[in-house]
């Protein structure tokens, strides 16, 4: 199983919809995608259709076996995990990481975790096949945190593939334009590919839905199918 865990540097820089339009563009592959909810916001569902009225997910239950019936599946057939309404440890979503691994799924499967951007991602155990995407946006605040975070990278003994992804670009601002040059010279880290600013994201998100659907000639659209690409490859690499 390819497992690639997406959490936000910060709050805000729209790590949720990068799981779920990259969920999509990999089913569209024929890949097999199960996304699973970490972040108690439990927003992930909404991008695949779930009813607004609809609110439990594992956190709700005792036991994984016990939320079996929480998995859902999109109309694309990708299959979704909802976090619930109840708080949960650090132990307890490790716990839900390890039962996913052992469900009965296609050993070529593809694991999609949407990780709270406030929860430290050394907190999870994570092995030197994992990918973990740290999302980010063209901003000051952002640019600040990436040296912090490559410090405690640097000082931590990670095993896991770590790297920088930049969303919601707009190459129009003349700030993000000349951040993003930098980082692309001097930012160790730095995913090869980024994800531009694209209004198709807020609508389809309106409509419960994601732009690799509701929009198959946008920017959005191209965007997440790159990076759907880069993944496989790596994903290869490690193999």
């Amino acid at each position: 199983m390819k497992k690639i865990f997406i959490k936000g540097i910060k709050g805000g820089t729209g790590a949720t919809s990068i799981v779920a339009n990259l969920a999509c563009a990999l089913r569209k592959s024929d890949e097999d995608v199960i996304a699973i909810d970490l972040d108690p916001k439990s927003d992930l569902g909404l991008h695949f259709g779930l009813s607004w009225e609809h609110t439990s997910g594992w956190s709700n239950y005792l036991s994984f076996e016990s939320a079996l019936d929480e998995f859902h599946i999109d109309d694309d057939g990708v299959i979704f995990l909802p976090f619930g309404t109840l708080s949960a440890s650090t132990q307890r979503t490790q716990k839900t990481i390890e039962s996913v691994q052992q469900l009965e799924i296609n050993d070529s499967a593809w694991l999609l975790f949407d990780c709270p951007s406030h929860q430290d991602i050394q907190n999870y155990n994570l092995s030197s096949h994992d990918i973990v995407l740290e999302v980010i946006n063209c901003d000051a605040i952002c640019h600040s945190l990436i040296y912090r975070r490559l410090l405690q990278l640097n000082q931590s003994p990670k095993k896991w593939q770590h790297y920088f992804l930049v969303n919601n670009y707009n190459s129009a601002c003349e700030l993000e334009s000349d951040l993003l040059q930098v980082w692309q010279s001097e930012t160790p880290l730095l995913a090869p590919v980024h994800v531009n600013k694209d209004e198709v994201v807020k609508e389809s998100t309106a409509f419960r839905n994601v732009a690799v659907n509701c929009a198959p000639f946008s920017v959005a659209h191209d965007d997440f199918e790159t990076l759907a690409s880069w993944l496989v490859t790596r994903a290869a690499d490690n193999d």
